[in-house]
């Protein structure tokens, strides 16, 4: 295809002078080969009729099929793909038939079975006005397909938990139209949330009498004084007004300014509570539209109800999967973190759901004494969607007895607390998600840009406790060469634990990789550590999760991440830390990756020797250096080559000619020393350079690799066992001539003069 640019009108670009614009350099085979290996979005081709004609390596790992199961099979029968929307099936040819690049996104059925949420672009081939192919460029976007979807359900969960709340919920934007109106609303007003929401809410509810007051409040909320109490009627659709009571804050934007109005409220027109009633339910109903209840929070709101009623002890039970632990209290010396759901009047409120009374603690056969100057007691349970999501407890002494007044706010209490509670632990979930995701985000952003392994082991660990609340982070992977699981990191512990082998099932690293799953240990305690580990970590027991390192398959490590508070990790907590188990096993293939990388260019792919290429910058480099020394070192070379190693190919085989070609690199690695540069030099040639070796050296050198060789046994693909045998030529470096060129090409000569005298034999000159 034509690779200038064209006018519209089919005409093509060309310089001045008439000539066309020469095409830009192609990427070269290898460059090519190298971008697409590497490339995380797969990229495969296919003809007109739909069928591949090219599958990349990046295809080969989302889809799961290879090269040779994929091309010539149409795509659509290769992977059932689903299109977001209907008429996107439809205007996909005719986009690519004319010219254009079509975008979109669906799900596709992988070679496992399973299936993913993928977005595409793909760019039409064509020539002489015909579409011939395609290329498409496809990622995996099912964690933003779900995380969205989980945003969504989390949103209706929050509508649902507003519509029944029995408080009334609105919600303006700046201009003061209604945006949100619950179910309570609709019930005291008659109207529905359809007729009113966009209207501005003192045109329709409002009494004119009482709109300039409410413009009022609205401008001074914008003016940034939030949040506040507000009292004001609204009219009816049958004309009746209620008197409502409100608490109201603001949400602002990233400027500043007030985007959202948000009002709870309270019909108090039936029945006036005291006025200290009144103030303590406004506290209460604060939180309704707080960031979300916190043990602060719920302090502050037992020292608002002690100070406006004169309660003398007060206790807030809050239940935590299946605890009950002290959320807040006042009055008391001390009390204990947990409560016995079995013992006492809050016991009793606990396991019945019901609210108690207590008139005379004397006379209660549950009643349980935290302060002797108690004498009577109110405890009632803060439920929402028929669950008790806690106890609100108030005590007070003889000089100051409860009364059926103060039942009655402590339940109006509770029922505020609790719709509180529970709006606030779903805000709460929301912002930790947020949180949690956009710490994935940086941490994976962190470590993916980091290639170098000795940096990249600290900084992963450092990421994780970055991502997840914790007091101990090791990360375990697998050493390629020994094929042994060896700690590379660790925070929180001794720096000496780094370098130990984490033996299969050992510890939890050794559970997590073994298993290939998330490990999860409420408490560990130090007898059951790791043995590299029990005397390193300044913790006697753990909280531990675990998780593997799995990239394609392979368990290339483990994370594990310990907290030595009792808390045990949460439901998000857990979910991040599986999170950070896909994204470190990213990080470290892809370190692994391009170290590999790395060595391939400049090792032979077959013996693992060095290859030409950096064995003539090697050699520099040694010249260079021979040069800066004093006079006398000496400095010789050795040039190898396998004997009628042609005919050996021909006659039994292309393996067994590789075999030889390992078997006599291995002879050269157990010949030389670890400072000499020994190469691949050619397809049969190996090249050795000894330093400080004078001729003789390189002699007795070259004799031991001869004679090494001619007598190892060759293993053939079949089972037979082969021999080889080697020529070699020495030469050392001519101080008259001292230069790379001039030495090998003596060493050559002395090569070739073996060959001549019959091979396998070593000359020098």
């Amino acid at each position: 295809m034509d690779a200038s640019p064209a006018e519209p009108g089919g005409r093509r670009t060309r310089r001045r002078g008439g000539r066309p614009a020469r095409r830009p350099p192609s990427p070269t085979p290898f460059v090519q080969e190298v971008i697409l290996a590497h490339l995380h979005d797969a990229v495969f081709a296919t003809d007109p009729e739909n069928r591949v004609t090219f599958w990349g390596p990046s295809a080969e790992r989302l889809f799961g099929y290879s090269a040779a199961e994929a091309v010539g099979r149409p795509f659509g029968e290769l992977l059932p793909y689903q299109m977001a929307t209907p008429s996107d099936e439809a205007s996909f040819l005719a986009t690519l038939r004319e010219g254009r690049t079509w975008r979109g996104s669906g799900t596709v059925r992988l070679r496992d079975g399973s299936e993913i949420w993928v977005e595409s672009a793909v760019q039409p081939i064509v020539e002489g006005g015909q579409l011939i192919g395609s290329v498409s460029v496809s990622r995996d976007i099912t964690a933003a397909v779900e995380a969205q979807r989980t945003l969504v359900e989390q949103e209706r969960f929050v509508n649902a938990i507003i519509d029944v709340a029995e408080a009334l919920v609105t919600v303006l934007d700046a201009s003061g139209r209604i945006i949100r109106f619950n179910r309570a609303c609709e019930r005291l007003s008659g109207y529905t949330y359809a007729e009113v929401v966009g209207r501005p809410l003192w045109d329709l509810l409002v009494p004119e009498s009482e709109a300039a007051a409410a413009r009022a409040a609205l401008a001074d909320l914008l003016a940034g004084n939030f949040p506040k109490r507000f009292e004001n009627h609204w009219q009816t659709r049958s004309g009746e007004l209620r008197r409502l009571a409100w608490s109201i804050t603001c949400l602002v934007g990233a400027d500043g300014a007030v985007t959202h109005v948000i009002g709870t409220g309270l019909d108090v027109t039936d029945m006036r509570r005291t006025s200290d009633a009144l103030r303590g339910i406004e506290a209460v109903g604060r939180l309704l539209t707080t960031a979300g209840p916190t043990d602060q929070v719920l302090d502050a709101v037992l020292r608002q109800l002690s100070g406006q009623m004169g309660y003398a002890f007060l206790t807030l039970v809050l239940r935590e999967g299946d605890h009950w632990r002290l959320g807040a209290q006042l009055g008391y010396p001390t009390l204990q973190p947990y409560f016995d759901p079995a013992v006492g009047v809050i016991g009793r409120v606990i396991r019945t759901g019901e609210p108690a009374f207590v008139t005379d603690v004397s006379s209660d056969p549950d009643y349980h004494a935290d302060s002797p100057d108690a004498r009577s007691e109110i405890c009632v349970p803060l439920r929402a969607e028929g669950e008790t999501l806690g106890v609100l407890d108030i005590e007070s002494t003889e000089s100051a007895p409860l009364s059926e007044n103060d039942l009655r706010l402590a339940l109006a209490v509770a029922d505020r607390l609790a719709s509180a509670l529970l709006l606030g632990r779903d805000q709460l979930a929301l912002r930790d998600r947020a949180r949690v995701f956009a710490a994935l985000t940086e941490f994976g952003r962190t470590v993916n840009a980091i290639h170098d392994t000795g940096q990249l082991w600290p900084a992963l660990v450092e990421a994780v406790r970055a991502v997840v609340s914790c007091d101990v982070v090791t990360l375990t992977t697998l050493d390629r060469t020994t094929g042994q699981y060896v700690v590379r990191a660790v925070v929180g512990g001794s720096p000496s634990m780094v370098g130990s082998i984490v033996q299969p099932g050992e510890g939890a690293a050794g559970r997590a990789m073994t298993s290939r799953t998330l490990i999860v240990i409420e408490n560990l305690p130090r007898e059951r550590y790791a043995a590299w580990a029990r005397d390193r970590i300044p913790h006697d027991s753990l909280a531990v999760a675990a998780v593997p390192l799995i990239r394609e398959g392979a368990v290339l490590g483990a994370i594990v991440v310990g907290r030595a508070d009792p808390r045990a990790f949460g439901p998000l907590e857990l979910e991040a830390i599986a999170l950070l188990g896909a994204h470190g096993a990213l990080a470290v293939a892809n370190a692994h990756l391009l170290e590999e990388v790395s060595e391939l260019a400049i090792h032979d792919g077959l013996t693992g020797l060095y290859n030409r290429r950096h064995f003539d910058a090697a050699l520099d480099h040694m010249l260079a250096r021979w040069r800066r020394q004093p006079a006398g070192r000496s400095l010789a070379a050795i040039m190898f080559d396998l004997d009628h190693f042609g005919a050996f190919n021909r006659q039994h085989g292309h393996q067994a000619g590789d075999e030889v070609l390992r078997v006599f690199a291995g002879v050269l690695r157990e010949r030389v020393r670890s400072s000499d540069l020994v190469a691949r030099y050619g397809g049969e040639e190996f090249v050795v350079v000894l330093e400080d070796c004078g001729l003789e050296d390189a002699v007795a050198v070259a004799e031991s690799v001869r004679s090494a060789l001619e007598g190892r046994a060759v293993a053939a693909p079949g089972g037979a066992l082969l021999h080889a045998t080697v020529s070699a030529g020495c030469a050392a470096l001519d101080r008259a001539a001292p230069t790379k060129e001039a030495l090998l090409r003596s060493a050559d000569v002395a090569l070739f003069m073996a060959k001549r005298a019959g091979r396998n034999q070593v000359v020098a000159v």
